[in-house]
């Protein structure tokens, strides 16, 4: 019992003289307008190293609003230690004298602690409207004003991520018949591209009947073939087309325009055998095409 009375008085002893020492706390101007950002210096004194703690924006300021606040080092010497910081207040009420006193957190012990409040201390409130008027006379406009026209983005995130699921939702659906129809629709102008260009190219050949004529469009039929088969036709020679497609007509009408590029003789019907190509190719699109559909 005699700890505990002794404790207790200890304690009581240094709440008295904290609270003797109280903080100072002012405002660095005698008056502030309605909205204005006016200075309120604080700091405290205390005997050297003890942990205190100052307002912070979780305080309430009242009747004063938080702007912004600066904490200084603390300053010691071998016997106190001063704390100081500027916290920068703004008001919006209306009394014309307002009053501020802040508190400083002298801690005890780890897990008791005393508020020490400074002097209260005032500012008159600057009121630049000092009788309202009983009426306003209002100036009446006419005139048109442009306003320039602010961009939602709130509705337009909310759109943009509405139209994203919209569209997930359509993939799984639809996913796959969509591919399909593009795949399907990139193979059709594909096929007009070359039967247009391989007219030409057969037109020209009979104009200018070269073995390297002949060699560029038995080259150009190869490519179209390439992109449309997935196999690489152009790496390919007659032979191994022939096994690969396993007819006997392709073959024949293969071996028939190497003979008119490679054999010193002069081979006719060369518009037949193009002809041919060109009609094996309808063949093998309408095959791929039906593949695809099917898959």
């Amino acid at each position: 019992m005699r700890g505990l009375f002794f404790t207790l008085f200890c304690l009581f002893t240094i709440s008295v003289a904290a609270q003797d020492n109280k903080p100072k706390g002012h405002f660095l101007k005698d008056s502030v307008k309605i909205g204005e950002t006016v200075p309120y210096v604080f700091s405290y004194t205390d005997r050297r190293n003890r942990p205190v703690i100052f307002p912070d924006s979780l305080h309430d300021f009242s009747p004063f609003e938080l702007v912004d606040r600066a904490y200084f080092d603390t300053k010691s010497d071998s016997i106190i230690s001063i704390d100081s910081a500027v916290y920068y207040l703004t008001t919006f009420e209306i009394d014309t004298v307002q009053k501020l006193s802040l508190p400083v957190h002298v801690m005890l012990s780890e897990t008791d602690s005393i508020s020490v409040y400074a002097d209260m201390d005032s500012i008159i409130l600057n009121q630049v409207v000092l009788q309202m008027p009983d009426s306003v006379a209002l100036e009446e406009s006419a005139h048109y004003r442009p306003v320039g026209l602010q961009f939602n983005y709130p509705y337009w995130i909310i759109g943009l991520i509405i139209l994203g699921i919209i569209g997930i939702i359509v993939l799984i659906v639809y996913g796959k018949t969509i591919r399909k129809k593009i795949q399907l629709y990139r193979l059709k102008k594909k096929l007009e591209k070359f039967n247009i260009s391989f007219d030409e190219e057969i037109s020209g050949l009979n104009d200018d009947p070269t073995k390297e004529k002949i060699e560029h469009v038995l080259k150009f039929w190869k490519t179209y073939m390439e992109g449309l088969e997935k196999v690489p036709f152009t790496k390919l020679t007659t032979k191994e087309i022939a096994l690969l497609h396993e007819n006997s007509s392709l073959e024949e009408t293969l071996k028939s325009i190497d003979r008119n590029i490679y054999s010193p003789i002069k081979v006719n019907a060369l518009q037949n055998d193009f002809e041919f190509l060109k009609d094996y190719s309808l063949d093998r699109y309408n095959h791929v095409t039906e593949v695809i559909r099917n898959a």
